[in-house]
């Protein structure tokens, strides 16, 4: 169907698989292999990126759809947002769900933080834990970006904060 760009007919399989597993099994059988034999289609050139903007902006639709609660007994929420220039918002949505899943609770901050504001909406919500998105892109670069990012918000931060990074590999990463 993506080949043809039979938009409907991708949308309504993806919906049909989302309506019918449950939310850990649609992301991790379903989402992620979809997503990374994308992304390998795009490489290898069978694939247009435009083709792959429509199946993320599908799934994009179809994991807004998932509605779980968000109020558990724990007193650490967990925050999601990606950096100032990043708009990869894919892997902080598949983050939030999963963390929804196993009965984390969480808060969706978005995508495109500039350090001191994400530093102030931590520190307001006193939030310990950040799962930070760091896909690379054309508009942004982990390995240019991220050591200076971090290094930025730990001098904003008053308080320790766990970081983990949803993409990227091992850098030289301040405390």
């Amino acid at each position: 169907h993506l080949n043809s760009f039979n938009i409907d007919a991708v949308a309504s399989e993806i919906q049909f698989a989302r309506l019918s597993m449950g939310v850990k099994s649609f992301i991790m059988d379903l989402v992620l292999p979809v997503i990374r034999e994308c992304g390998q289609l795009v490489n290898s050139g069978n694939l247009s990126v435009t083709q792959e903007h429509i199946v993320s902006t599908i799934i994009r639709d179809q994991l807004s759809q998932i509605y779980l609660a968000n109020s558990f007994e724990s007193e650490t929420s967990i925050a999601l947002a990606t950096p100032l220039g990043n708009i990869h918002e894919l892997s902080i949505l598949i983050a939030d769900l999963l963390c929804r899943v196993n009965r984390l609770p969480t808060r969706y901050l978005g995508v495109g933080h500039p350090a001191p504001c994400l530093a102030e909406a931590l520190g307001a919500l006193k939030i310990p834990i950040l799962v930070l998105g760091v896909i690379s892109s054309s508009e942004w670069s982990y390995e240019d970006n991220i050591i200076t990012y971090l290094t930025e918000l730990d001098s904003l931060m008053g308080e320790d904060l766990v970081v983990v990074l949803g993409g990227g590999q091992q850098l030289d990463f301040p405390k």
